[in-house]
């Protein structure tokens, strides 16, 4: 390709390649702090980047371990029955260790290593210029030119292909024009199809795809598209902030997963907003502070995220913390998530981003003040997202406090959602005990059926059916009414409330209440049955399980619970599996209460978490007009109304 064709003057290759390296960062500079001062991350990057060097990569797919994938890649094979596979592979991730390490070591062997597979990739995904006018649909398909990796190449990996050899003499007058042309295309193509496919902005993807274009326009304004590119990405990103990030803080797809990762796409834009001397609006700054919060309120107090949707439980409310900084400077956010994890965790995932600071040597020492330090935090402890139709309360900010998610959405706003109404997610003193599932695989397989399915979650079905239809890994049936209606703090206790019409006629609320800082109690009310079975799941991340005359009882070397629960219907235990990254899960538990009504049941659970061997007794009496009494370190009386429960402690005489 001509690239002075596509210029706004008529400049040689020579003249771009020098007005480039003038704005590239000095890597050099960066990389000789890095190596004098972050031996771990330098030993780590250094021996990712040797796997990476012989093709050895982890994908989805591969089973969690890496695998060959071809030396060069073979970029346009499907494997393991898996998309994802081909999409990853082809978002190049491997190579940002690869060129981080020729930048800690000017080895040119990794740096060669990129410009070989860059130019095999040019010459194997051939990109017509009669490939614009295709079909939207081919941008969705499994190829390397989707969307979505038409915008992750151009803003997270090419670019770094100019930062770290740009100024070498590797990256030759040919080399740039060879990139160029086909970061070109792909623009081109992108700039067409993306407005296209996400009109309401309202979806990750167009996030990552504005940044691709935004960051190309950056890098090359000699460009005759650049100016018209960098409007429509500024606006764009700042579409998505309006349509994504909610106001009471949490990213529109209700997935904490997702959510981290847009507090990185939206930070790196304000990032390359610094850096390039423009601004966002004020609204954008706001909305982007605010929602910072809601990757604390969604991180467990064992330190890793509800994986509620398409969400695994991992760290990456580190992440937003890391971009809070780089964007705000800041470190409110990655004090906070500090709290709650383990401060070698931290520093370890924080310092991937080190490249991305401007002031790499600022940003290491700001992260180092966080050894030791305690951070204060002033953030309520009853959180309630109206839009996401979520609710997470918590004890307290420490590593042993009781914690829920609870969640109640539809209909759902993208397939990224489980058929999980009314399902919730149970931390206390240090132990997962109630657990989400998470995504295990994207595939379209029984794996990604059962993983979404609600029995996989702690929900309450009717005649065991889902509470939606499942029709494909992105694709569900037609869904109803399902809302999280009231969530308030009472003082000794703090309550949700919740509802859903999807078993129409008949109609599921759910209350759940942590109480006294010490227990659960969940009452569901389902109106309408007419001999029909209920069942009520409880996926316990615990696979020493017992069913007792009393209770169930789930014993750990950390901490154990018993579950209570009225009126004592038939137990069953099942096998479960959650799963905290792709294609790898663990034994788990799954608990489930069964029996058949007709017209309204009233059924009540109480989750009592202890420690030590004995087991608390709580005896739940039903004492008549949906009223229950029990004992556990006092006397408790609940009553359980259609859309209310009442909880008190009475004083009993003697």
């Amino acid at each position: 390709m001509n690239i002075q064709a596509l210029l706004k003057e008529p400049i040689s290759t020579r003249e771009l390649l020098a007005s480039l390296r003038s704005r590239l960062e000095p890597m050099a500079v960066k990389g000789k702090y890095i190596s004098d001062n972050m031996p771990e991350l330098v030993q780590e990057t250094i021996a990712n980047a040797e796997q990476a060097y012989q093709g050895m990569i982890k994908l989805p797919g591969t089973g969690g371990v890496r695998e060959f994938v071809g030396n060069p890649p073979c970029w346009l094979e499907r494997r393991h029955n898996d998309n994802e596979y081909l999409w990853q592979l082809n978002r190049m991730n491997h190579w940002q260790d690869l060129l981080e390490a020729y930048s800690l070591t000017q080895d040119e062997k990794y740096g060669r290593k990129v410009i070989e597979e860059m130019l095999h990739w040019i010459e194997t995904v051939e990109i017509h210029d009669d490939m614009i006018d295709y079909p939207i649909g081919y941008f969705k398909e499994c190829n390397p030119l989707r969307a979505l990796e038409l915008g992750i190449r151009n803003y997270k990996t090419w670019p770094l292909v100019l930062e770290h050899l740009g100024h070498t003499e590797m990256f030759t007058e040919a080399v740039l024009e060879q990139y160029l042309g086909a970061v070109y295309k792909q623009i081109k193509i992108l700039r067409k199809v993306s407005p296209i496919l996400w009109p309401k902005a309202d979806h990750n993807h167009f996030l990552m795809e504005c940044l691709g274009i935004l960051t190309t326009a950056l890098y090359f304004p000699e460009l005759q598209e650049a100016e018209e590119w960098k409007a429509f990405a500024i606006e764009g990103i700042e579409r998505c902030c309006s349509a994504q990030l909610t106001e009471d803080g949490g990213q529109i797809e209700g997935c904490p997963s997702y959510h981290n990762g847009c507090m990185f796409w939206f930070g790196l834009a304000v990032v390359l907003a610094k850096r390039f001397n423009f601004q966002f609006s004020d609204k954008y700054m706001e909305l982007f502070r605010k929602n910072l919060d809601y990757s604390i309120y969604s991180l467990r107090p064992t330190g890793k995220c509800v994986p509620v949707g398409d969400s695994h439980a991992n760290n990456l409310a580190i992440m937003g913390g890391v971009y809070g900084y780089l964007a705000l400077d800041e470190l409110t956010w990655l004090g906070l998530g500090n709290n709650l994890i383990d401060i070698r965790e931290t520093m370890h995932e924080a310092s991937k981003h080190v490249w991305r600071a401007l002031d790499v040597q600022r940003f290491y020492e700001d992260l180092g003040t966080l050894q030791g330090k305690h951070y204060e935090c002033d953030k309520l402890t009853t959180f309630w997202n109206r839009t996401l139709h979520q609710a997470i309360i918590r004890s307290g900010w420490d590593s042993g406090a009781l914690s829920f998610l609870f969640t109640c959405r539809s209909p759902i706003q993208n397939f990224h959602a489980h058929i999980d109404l009314m399902s919730f997610d149970f931390t206390a003193l240090g132990k997962n005990m109630i657990c989400d599932p998470g995504i295990f695989c994207y595939r379209d397989d029984e794996d990604r059926k059962q993983f979404k399915s609600s029995n996989y979650h702690s929900t309450l079905l009717i005649d065991e059916r889902d509470h939606f239809e499942y029709l494909s890994s992105f694709g569900y049936g037609p869904q109803k009414i399902g809302e999280i209606y009231n969530v308030e703090d009472r003082g000794f206790f703090q309550v949700a409330s919740a509802y859903h019409m999807n078993y129409e006629p008949i109609v599921h609320h759910r209350h759940i209440a942590m109480v006294d800082n010490k227990i659960v109690i969940i009452a569901d009310r389902v109106e309408g049955l007419e001999h029909n079975s209920v069942q009520r799941y409880f996926h316990l991340d615990y696979t020493e399980v017992k069913a007792a005359s009393d209770a169930v009882i789930a014993t750990n070397d950390i901490a154990n619970l018993a579950i209570y629960t009225y009126p004592r219907e038939e137990v069953d235990l099942l096998p479960g599996r959650l799963s905290d990254v792709n294609d790898i899960a663990r034994a788990a538990t799954r608990v489930r209460f069964q029996g058949t009504y007709s017209g309204t049941v009233t059924l009540l659970t109480v989750l009592v978490p202890y420690k030590g061997d004995h087991a608390p007794d709580v005896n739940i009496q039903f004492v008549g007009d949906c009223c229950y009494e029990f004992n556990y370190g006092g006397h408790y009386q609940i009553v359980v109304k259609e859309n209310d429960i009442e909880i008190c402690k009475p004083v009993q005489e003697g």
